[in-house]
């Protein structure tokens, strides 16, 4: 199943601290907000907003650093993977860490119940798994989403 996301960062703040920084340099995420709960399919969108820290600060700006989300309806589907959007090289700074929120942003045609007779008569459910990447390739927690209902 192929999946339209538009990557978007909300907002990216630099910890600023005299303490040395005691982040991880593995990168961590959180969820924020996920819904709505309830979308139509074809019609409708559905966002994933989450916090994320580096304490290396080596996100973005590359390949490398990725965000994969996963529908878990299907086992066999795997990860599909994203660029981490753009952060400006300016509020980089290792020795401070980076934090901030992001926001992925399910879009129309995607996600739409499963194409057997029942699911689109009476609709679906589904819960994404997603993690992000940092430039080192070291791979976040993973954090799954609350359930969202497709109804046709």
């Amino acid at each position: 199943m192929k999946m339209w996301l538009i990557l978007l960062i909300v907002s990216c703040t630099v910890l600023f601290s005299c303490e040395k920084n005691t982040m991880s340099k593995i990168p961590h995420i959180s969820l924020k907000v996920f819904g709505p709960d309830s979308i139509r399919s074809n019609y409708d969108t559905a966002f994933i907003q989450f916090g994320f820290a580096d304490g290396d600060a080596d996100l973005a700006n590359d390949t490398a650093s990725s965000v994969y989300i996963k529908d878990l309806r299907f086992d066999s589907a795997g990860y599909v993977r994203y660029d981490f959007p753009a952060i400006d090289p300016a509020i980089e700074d290792p020795k401070k860490g980076l934090t901030g929120v992001g926001l992925v942003l399910l879009l129309s045609p995607s996600p739409v119940p499963r194409s057997d007779s029942f699911h689109m008569a009476v609709g679906d459910t589904t819960s994404f798994e997603m993690y992000i990447t940092d430039r080192a390739r070291n791979e976040s927690n993973h954090l799954t989403t609350g359930k969202l209902i497709i109804r046709p």
